[in-house]
Parts: structure tokens; sequence; C-alpha cells
């Protein structure tokens, strides 16, 4: 499933995927349901940090060294591609805006004049994608500072590839939730972060990205109680009524475990666990899951 209501573009047959140790590069397949080859290009850690509205700062040089490392590897070398991000680096609102004009520049403006008491930063310095949802006045908001990002595209633009869609891991990963499998909440777990996302009718509901404790007992009972909020809310605001099925992925993560056992003792609530199938990736253990699958996602047309 893909968010059509998001602006998206065609996407080339190659995607990058950016993460704390490197930058990982993959290039689809004809049928666009596999990843055919997968490289790494591993970098200094400390080469981006995270501040109150995602992503604060992108050193460029380390980002331009991987690079030139990596393009002379390539065959066809790309001209174009997709880039994956860390969820950290995107923060999500919901907004009740009276009447959102059609424009989309003006629709940005009120906006922008809506975020002006939320964010820590002037509203100009965010860049955004946002998606009216169905009950009149309500916007979900999809931001990260502009400067960051544009200093990221600088550095590949300088290497000779033009970055088109830019999205954190966990929306590409809902083009992997079956349509009809809605309502659903995809959850994906990290080391030390989740993410949540609800969706209904092919739009965005809600997204969250929280931090995770380290010891597991208590990581799991966080994820516990986020869900039971989020399901909640499901309910009460959204008025989503009937099964809601939880997508979990990686599905042996044990936080995930937790969630399995949380979700047995709920009515409604359905769990899944998200798989892309076999052979879809190039089985390379060094590399983490959930980037491979998202860049695999960015042009997803296949059936999980």
């Amino acid at each position: 499933m893909k968010l059509a209501t998001l602006v998206r573009t065609p996407r080339p047959a190659h995607v990058f995927a950016a993460d704390e140790g490197g930058l990982i590069y993959g290039r689809h397949g004809r049928q666009r349901d596999t990843l055919e080859r997968v490289e790494r290009q591993v970098m200094p850690s400390g080469w981006y940090q995270l501040g109150p509205v995602g992503v604060l700062q992108v050193e460029r040089q380390p980002v331009a060294d991987a690079l030139a490392a990596l393009l002379p590897q390539l065959d066809p070398r790309p001209n174009r591609a997709s880039l994956v991000v860390p969820n950290g680096w995107v923060r999500y609102l919901v907004l009740d805006v009276e009447a959102l004009p059609r424009q989309r520049e003006e629709a940005e403006d009120v906006l922008r004049w809506r975020l002006k008491k939320l964010l820590p930063c002037r509203p100009e310095d965010v860049r955004m994608d946002y998606l009216p949802l169905d009950r009149a006045g309500r916007v979900f908001v999809e931001l990260a500072l502009d400067r960051p990002l544009a200093a990221l595209e600088g550095a590949f633009e300088t290497a000779g590839v033009s970055l088109g869609c830019i999205e954190p891991a966990v929306m590409a990963l809902t083009a992997l939730v079956p349509p009809e499998a809605q309502p659903a909440l995809l959850v994906t777990v990290e080391d030390r972060t989740f993410a949540l996302v609800l969706i209904a009718a092919d739009r965005v509901l809600l997204a969250r990205h929280k931090a995770l404790p380290v010891d597991g007992a208590r990581a799991g009972q966080q994820l516990s109680q986020e869900l039971a909020r989020t399901v909640a809310h499901a309910r009460e605001q959204e008025e989503l009524a009937g099964v809601l099925t939880l997508w979990l992925a990686p599905p042996d993560h044990p936080a995930a475990v937790a969630a399995t056992t949380w979700a047995a003792g709920q009515d409604g609530v359905a769990v899944r666990r998200l798989t892309v199938g076999e052979g879809r990736v190039p089985a390379l253990p060094p590399l983490p899951t959930l980037p491979l699958w998202a860049m695999l996602a960015t042009s997803w047309a296949g059936t999980p």
C-alpha cells in the first residue's frame, strides 16, 4: 500500500538509506519486488545530530566521502535515487485547521502560521508534507528542518545523484502493509526506539516515534503502554470499529514479543508479523533489517 494522497513522484530503481553507521545502497529488480544488489559504506559515528525538530545537523563531508567510495563500485551508476532516513529525523503533528486552502502554497502558509507556537524554531526553517484527514479541519503534518536535508541533498548532487523522495523508514514500510488489512497499526522496533503509524482508508491518521529503555522488560512495558494509548485513540478519537491489526517489524524483536503478549489480552486487536518474503532482499547479516525492508518498500510492487 502506498499512501497515494501524499505527494510522490515515480520512484527510480536506485535507493539509499542513511543510518548512524553510514550509507546503504540498493538497486531494485526490474519487477520492483526485490533488491537485487546492496552495498554498504561505513561512516564515522556522529555524522548527524538530532534536536527537538528531528535532525538538527548533517556533516556534509562524511557523506561526500562515503559517496566517493561507494559510487565507483556501481554499474550502472545512479543519477536519480530515493533516500530513506532514520525515523528520528522527522516529527509528526496533527493540527486543527478550520479551512485549508486548496492551493498547496497557500495551505503551507496556513500550516506554518499554526506551527509558530508549537516549534522551537521558525516555521520557515522546516520542510513539510501534509495530508488532510477525513474529518474537517484536521491535518496530519510531517516535518523536519530544511537546512540539514539541504546539506544532504547537496552532497548527493555534487556526486551526480539527484534525490527525489526523502522519507523516514517507518513511512516507507507502510507500503508493505496489505491494503485489505486496514485499519492497521504498523509497529517498528529498533534497538533503542520504536515507531507507530496508524492507517485507515489509505490515510495516515497518527504517527509516533519514541525512545525505549535499555532494560528489555521496561522496554516491553513501555511499548505495551504506548500501544494501549494508541488503540484507545483509534477507538475514541478516530472512531475505528472492528478489528485493528498490529503489524510488527521485525517480528522477532524482544519488545515486539511483549507487544504480542499485550495484544493477546485485548478485544478487537489482532497481531500479524510483517515480512517481505524469502529472497526479496540479499542475506547480509551485518546489515540491519528495517533499513533494508524500507529500501525495498520505496518502490514496492510485490505482495508480502
